[in-house]
């Protein structure tokens, strides 16, 4: 559906954008997922036409659209603002782009098409309000209205649902799957909530610094991290990391503290990898209180303990090491108390702690 092709993008010596290649396939939610300042809105705004690029291509449906104006390129967006225009009513903001010379669609066709995206998106009590007398959630239902009449061939949604409090964007969440089955949309989203993303994703961008590090299903990135960076961006609440250096056949947080054994199939490839250092990445899921979670058990000490709902944020000092880890179970203990831990040495990642890359 659409191609960007070793885009790159500099503001000053700021590089918000460094020669990244990405598809978004028809029919597909493709988020690009990262934090604050990692250059999503930049790839996004290139791909509307918004921004141009230093160098590299975009394509749509197999045409070059590099220096067509973003008119011209079939495309709707919704920004994180939203940007309803004030003066206009509900209604009007939603025909505003149905109403351009380019579609040339009667006033039959418009009303049709927009009673039927308020009726699908909960709004048609609202199509004579002002745009001022709106909530948030209300605000971002128009604006995703007026991007879906549009029926464009690709739809560019900009962290549409930051600004909504929790229980907003979980219902949120789930009526824009249902929207995107009934419209058949290819849309390419973006934005830094873990949640968001793998809860509608089809496919997951990881975007860091500019850089595209992995492209893959979320299953696929939460089970398969191809970096420490991945692993961490992918998993919420965030990964545990453990610095350790492997001392004969065993990954050692310093060579008197061992943590595991590997084989000599592992240990061939550690020293392949011509690092002396290395990080252990475990997710706090994956950490249990008592010797029953794994093969791997210690002892630490408990710094404090949140409570999350049914579940606990276990905070652990491991020898030095900060480790969180979640759990429904009782757990009655106080800061400096002795705590037992235990996990499995097949649901842990090692990474190079030079740059981060998957070792095994």
């Amino acid at each position: 559906m659409v191609k960007l092709q070793n885009i790159r993008k500099s503001y000053g010596d700021v590089q918000a954008v460094r020669d990244l290649t990405l598809e978004v396939q028809e029919g597909e939610i493709f988020v690009l997922l990262g934090p604050t300042g990692a250059g999503k809105t930049t790839t996004l705004k290139i791909t509307a036409g918004l921004v141009k690029p230093d160098s590299g291509t975009i394509s749509m449906g197999g045409k070059d659209v590099t220096d067509v104006p973003p008119a011209f390129r079939d495309i709707s967006f919704v920004f994180e603002t939203y940007n309803l225009f004030p003066i206009y009513n509900v209604y009007d903001n939603i025909a505003f782009a149905l109403r351009s010379k380019l579609l040339q669609l009667s006033e039959d066709d418009i009303r049709r098409r927009i009673g039927d995206a308020a009726s699908d998106l909960h709004i048609a009590h609202l199509l004579e309000r002002e745009t001022k007398t709106l909530s948030g959630g209300e605000t971002q239902r128009v604006a995703l209205a007026r991007a879906l009449v549009r029926q464009a061939g690709l739809n560019l949604f900009d962290e549409p649902l930051s600004n909504l409090d929790l229980k907003l964007r979980e219902e949120l969440r789930v009526e824009f799957k249902a929207l995107h089955k009934k419209y058949r949309s290819t849309i390419f989203y973006v934005t830094h909530d873990h949640d968001s993303a793998v809860s509608i994703a089809s496919r997951i961008g990881i975007l860091h610094e500019g850089r595209l590090h992995q492209v893959d299903t979320p299953e696929n990135l939460i089970s398969n991290p191809s970096s420490m960076t991945v692993a961490s961006l992918i998993n919420y609440p965030a990964i545990n990391v453990m610095d350790c250096i492997l001392s004969g056949n065993q990954l050692c947080l310093d060579k008197k503290t061992p943590l595991m054994q590997v084989d000599s199939k592992e240990a061939g490839r550690i020293k392949d990898s011509d690092e002396t250092k290395f990080q252990i990445g475990i997710k706090p899921k994956n950490i249990k209180i008592g010797r029953k979670g794994g093969d791997l058990a210690f002892a630490g000490k408990v710094l404090h303990i949140e409570y999350q709902g049914y579940n606990k944020v276990v905070n652990v000092d491991f020898e030095g090491t900060p480790l969180r880890l979640i759990t429904n179970e009782s757990v009655h203990s106080d800061y400096g108390d002795r705590i037992e831990i235990s996990f499995k040495k097949s649901d842990t990642f090692l990474f190079a702690a030079s740059d981060g890359k998957r070792v095994l």
